[in-house]
């Protein structure tokens, strides 16, 4: 897989810093960095972006989503947002084969899956 461009690694940096900074997401700072880095160089060929949330976003949020894909893949991506309400809260993001979900419905499916294992 190709590493990640030093623009992109910047980003991915500048993202985890400035969650740890604000100390209310630390506990998913790890997670985000791990998701963000392991785009597909496939992936990062795409064009186009699936964005689902459980609301719709905002213009801003919309924007913010799409500079981040662009500060990954290296190039800009069209954005088709939909809304999911089953997604509870968070998102779920796909470029081709890369799938990025912080949704509330795949962390419950998670650690239902988790439970059932003990």
């Amino acid at each position: 897989m190709k590493s990640l461009t030093q623009d992109a690694r910047g980003f991915v940096n500048g993202v985890v810093t400035q969650l740890k900074a604000t100390g209310k997401a630390s506990s998913v700072t790890p997670r985000v960095q791990s998701l963000l880095m392991k785009m597909t160089s496939g992936a990062r060929k795409e064009r186009q972006a699936v964005v689902l949330s459980a609301v719709k976003l905002t213009a801003d949020e919309e924007r913010a989503v799409g500079k981040l894909l662009a500060k990954v893949s290296g190039h800009d991506v069209s954005l088709e947002t939909r809304i999911e309400p089953d997604l509870i809260a968070g998102v779920r993001i796909q470029m081709g084969d890369w799938v990025m979900d912080t949704s509330m419905k795949n962390e419950l499916q998670n650690m239902s899956v988790m439970l059932q294992g003990e």
